[in-house]
């Protein structure tokens, strides 16, 4: 139960904020999500509780204009700083991780009556390796020595020099900037951004690193920004850190589980999120390759400190027998003839064949048996290289590159032979056939179906408490597709709440579903009437006309009259935010603009005011489960007598839909119409679901979508 003081304080806070924010109001809904994240962590489980039955769970469904970041920041802190629990805001990329650091949390550092402390936590190569950084500095100083001649006075080849030249530059300026205090190592604080190329021969990741051991420990960016982590109250991650820190279990860069409160911003994305963190792949012939040069990367470091020569017997024979293996399986799946009509095999059922299983048994082994001379060799170089620091940093990053191969190449093989009946759920299996005729290589792919079971054992057990916000946690108007997709629907006391929306819908809105013809199963008749409907329909000065097909989309546009082919912007002709620019410019000069676009334009894209008076949606954006991963997960849930169209399909249908009709109001000032030209979501039993997961607009079908059309509609084109 939330306290007497808690509550106090939270109203305290919400009093500066509408002193301290010119226009800032509170509104009601938003007061209510106050109140079901207060009253969630207020259930925050101690290391000694037992179950909390998911009252220490909210899911809040909260859209544009909301408030939702202050109704759930504000109530987050107030909660942690007086249960003694550590708070950490998750966000889904990187853009909005910088949004919460760089504006939300200071202005309410700023104004709240709450003394807190935050930091941004980042991954290990958002950092500059400092012993990386003048190592390769020197090694660029070399080259570009060697390229002056032994005695300076061989021609020099201008196209090799330049792009050394450039990078020994952007090297010196790190360095310099570095050593005189003017940059801390970080990627996102440089002055002036540095090429990937550049970038990629700084950082390095837990295996290329050597900890407390290196040289340049004391002043590595890295563990002083994890240092730092420690220290605060409040802690800035994404989803991809987050989940990356808790398959650690208590190794990573953030808090225990159990001392933490978290808030996921963005939330939909976790359950795509964990199942991308446990899927594996690696290349075979391409496996072959980096199997010689880690080879001879161990040869070069027993040779240069002396290390046990045993050590690069038992790696090279590894590595030989390993790559031999790999060659094996290739060329079986090259005499499989599987891959003659398509590239892909999928495993059905998950079930691999004994000419995988076979040589994958063997693979598997000698991998963990190249793991276990890996870990020995870089032992060896710690206790043997102690006077040479600075060669031992750099030989373990070298063979780090090679370490994290072969540990993707474990993981892939263990994902691949796993007992499913073990687990919740079982894995996809499939292998890829990539490149030509003439030169090939196989990707050998593995991924669980399911990321609820992996969630409720890393986050759900282990959380104190957890927020779960975003505008797109409900489908088809209900909370039960995520909390199953989200391993959340065991716990029978989850708090879920949608935030109404601050826009009038129902007012300033219209939702105009036209008697169609043609069904959009049939492409040709159904194009043809969107050819025939969008003149009579484009009336607004700026439209914004979503395709679920990139093939209709160019046939409509190459079919629209002149004067409208001449005012529409199509998405692949230009740069998506060159495109919008152009579009808003039009649209402040006076004048009209159409955006043509696919599904990247639905979501994440804001064009107030005039910008978008009119969405049209050609086709319900439904996807086909095509990939290999999709088959499989529909596969399992037909297995289990269920439906995959109801629990996958309509689902991700309705939540697509919901962000393209989102584009409409992006303020409380703005209105305008949404027009679906496709008549399933009236005729279909299904297009009811869809129908209800959509805001409160005034919907117009039949005679009075006519009706509106004919009022509306463009002069010259009227029927």
């Amino acid at each position: 139960m939330v306290s007497n003081d808690e509550r106090a304080l939270i109203r305290h806070c919400m009093d500066a904020l509408r002193a301290g924010l010119p226009g800032f109001q509170t509104r009601r809904p938003q007061l209510e999500m106050i109140g079901a994240v207060a009253n969630a962590l207020a259930c925050g489980r101690s290391e000694d509780d037992g179950g909390t039955r998911g009252r220490n769970f909210a899911l809040c469904e909260a859209g544009t204009g909301t408030g939702k970041t202050i109704a759930a920041s504000v109530p987050a802190l107030v909660m942690a700083k007086s249960r003694g629990k550590r708070l950490v805001i998750s966000s889904s990329t990187i853009a909005l991780q910088h949004q919460y650091s760089t504006k939300d949390i200071p202005t309410l550092q700023r104004l709240l009556p709450i003394d807190f402390t935050f930091a941004v936590a980042k991954g290990r190569r958002r950092y500059a390796c400092t012993a990386k950084l003048f190592a390769v500095l020197e090694d660029a100083r070399q080259t570009t020595l060697g390229l002056d001649g032994e005695h300076g006075d061989s021609p020099v080849d201008c196209d090799e020099a330049e792009p050394v030249e450039r990078t020994l530059r952007e090297l010196i300026e790190l360095a310099q900037a570095f050593e005189g205090n003017d940059w801390n190592g970080d990627r996102d604080e440089l002055k002036r951004p540095v090429s990937d190329d550049t970038w990629e021969q700084l950082t390095t990741d837990r295996q290329g690193c050597s900890g407390n051991r290196c040289p340049q420990f004391a002043r590595c960016p890295f563990y002083a920004a994890r240092q730092r982590l420690k220290e605060v109250d409040l802690i800035i991650a994404n989803h991809d850190l987050v989940l990356a820190s808790l398959q650690m279990d208590g190794r990573g860069v953030l808090p225990d589980a159990a001392d933490t409160f978290y808030i996921f911003d963005e939330g939909h994305s976790l359950v795509a999120k964990v199942v991308e963190q446990f899927a594996a792949k690696h290349a075979l012939q391409g496996g072959i390759e980096w199997l010689r040069g880690l080879a001879d990367c161990v040869r070069d470091i027993v040779l240069g400190l002396h290390l046990d020569h045993d050590l690069y017997r038992d790696a090279r024979t590894s590595c030989k027998d390993l790559s031999a293996d790999l060659d094996d399986l290739s060329r079986a799946l090259d005499r499989t003839g599987a891959f003659d009509e398509k590239p892909v095999r999928r495993f059905k059922n998950g079930i691999i064949p004994d000419w995988t299983r076979t040589p994958g048994i063997n693979i598997l082994s000698r991998g963990q048996r190249l793991q276990s001379t890996v870990a020995l060799v870089r032992e060896q170089m710690f206790e043997k290289g102690g006077s040479e620091p600075t060669m031992v940093s750099r030989l373990v990053s070298e063979l780090g590159y090679f370490a994290s191969k072969l540990e993707n190449l474990v993981d892939t093989w263990t994902l691949m032979l796993a007992d499913d009946a073990e687990q919740e759920s079982p894995n996809a299996r499939w292998i890829e056939r990539t490149g030509d005729g003439t030169s090939h290589d196989y990707l050998v792919c593995a991924s669980p179906i399911s990321g609820a079971d992996k969630l409720r054992r890393l986050l759900w057990n282990r959380a104190s408490a957890a927020i779960v916000t975003s505008a797109t946690l409900e489908s088809c108007g209900s909370f039960g597709p995520y909390m199953r997709q989200a391993g959340l629907s065991v716990f029978p006391e989850v708090r879920t709440l949608t935030v109404d929306s601050p826009f009038d819908y129902r007012n300033k809105a219209k939702l105009i579903i036209p008697p169609m013809r043609s069904d959009p199963k049939e492409a040709k008749a159904h194009t043809d009437e969107i050819v025939e409907l969008l003149p009579r329909i484009i009336h607004s000065r700026g439209t914004l006309v979503l395709f679920a097909s990139g093939k209709q989309m160019r046939e409509v546009h190459a079919r629209l009259p002149p004067e409208l082919q001449e005012a529409t912007l199509m998405q692949g002709s230009m740069p998506k935010m060159a495109m919008l620019t152009r579009h808003k410019s039009a649209i402040e000069g006076g004048g009209r603009s159409i955006l043509f676009g696919l599904s990247s334009l639905a979501e994440g894209v804001d064009l107030p005011g005039e910008a978008c008076t009119h969405v049209i949606v050609a086709k319900l954006p439904f996807s086909v489960p095509d990939s290999p991963l999709e088959e499989a997960r529909s596969e399992w849930i037909t297995s289990l007598g269920r439906s995959p169209f109801v629990e996958i399909v309509l689902p991700a249908a309705s939540i697509r839909l919901q962000q393209a009709v989102g584009r409409l109001l992006r303020t409380v000032n703005d209105h305008g119409t949404v027009t679906i030209l496709d008549r399933r979501i009236i005729t279909k039993r299904w297009g009811a679901a869809l129908l209800k997961g959509l805001p409160d607009f005034t919907i117009l079908v039949g005679k009075a979508a006519n009706d509106a059309i004919a009022r509306t509609c463009a002069p010259g084109f009227c029927a």
